[in-house]
């Protein structure tokens, strides 16, 4: 049997990493020294929940075992709430609108892959409209079932932007409630939610997005919020530095198919 290889995305934006998955997973709380521990790659696909139950089983987060031995359902249910309810305003923001996406997001990403998939994504995914003129990725303005004139699409937007900085008050002001003046949200002690409401917050404020929608309303009106975060992520950086490697080369021959290890041996003996 072949043992696990453990993958995570690297670091931007004064972020250890730039997933949000694997932001969580950097916390002092969830991770050893070297911090290498997010996807596991055992050479077949395997259900999300398959690999939460994998690190349950193996490595129970250290900072949980005293503060929710007797409450496990409610540290469960309040993570579930961070991560559909932010991690719908953080995809907002990095996916949805489109100057971030072009701009910030989608050069992040394609900078991240080995060539030549980094110019595709730079050619393709950033520069190539769909039929309807948009982004190649969802956005509000590809709702429409057909082309708006350009003072109705204005105000199409101007209304849809106010739609979600609604309902991102309306998120925001739970997560404000329920960590108070606190410097951590149960017991003065550092938790899960704590970690992942964290994740979720510095992923809206720290990147340079050039359209702040969010990152301004969170750091204009949810002051305890973001020094929550800020303080996570101080204490995350304590941490010894991750191993670094080297990465491997990677050229066009690449791409081109291999015989499998039976077929050349046959061929060779004829």
């Amino acid at each position: 049997m072949s043992l696990p290889v453990l993958h995570i995305w690297p670091g931007q934006w004064e972020l250890l990493s730039f997933h949000l998955p694997s932001l969580v997973a950097c916390a002092p709380s969830s991770v050893d020294g070297t911090r290498q521990v997010q996807y596991f790659a055992l050479h077949k696909s395997r259900p999300l929940a398959i690999w939460i139950l994998t690190i349950s089983d193996t490595r129970p987060a250290s900072c949980d075992l005293t503060i929710f031995n007797h409450q496990p359902p409610k540290k469960t249910a309040w993570c579930s709430h961070v991560e559909a309810k932010l991690g719908d305003l953080t995809s907002y923001m990095l996916y949805s609108l489109p100057t971030n996406w072009e701009k910030l997001t989608g050069i992040t990403l394609a900078y991240a892959l080995p060539v030549p998939q980094r110019y595709y994504l730079l050619d393709y995914g950033l520069r190539q409209p769909n039929q309807k003129g948009c982004s190649s990725l969802p956005t509000l303005a590809c709702s429409s079932p057909r082309p708006l004139p350009d003072h109705q699409e204005q105000i199409a937007q101007t209304f849809q932007r106010e739609k979600v900085l609604q309902t991102a008050r309306d998120c925001l002001d739970i997560y404000a409630r329920l960590l108070g003046e606190n410097q951590f949200v149960y017991h003065g002690r550092l938790t899960t939610l704590d970690i992942v409401l964290a994740a979720h917050i510095l992923v809206i404020i720290k990147p340079p997005f050039p359209d702040r929608l969010l990152s301004d309303l969170l750091t204009d009106s949810y002051p305890t919020l973001v020094s929550h975060a800020e303080r996570i992520l101080a204490r995350s950086l304590e941490l010894p530095p991750p191993i670094h490697t080297s990465p491997g080369g990677h050229s066009i021959w690449s791409l081109l198919p291999s015989l499998p290890h039976n077929e050349q041996r046959t061929t060779g003996k004829k």
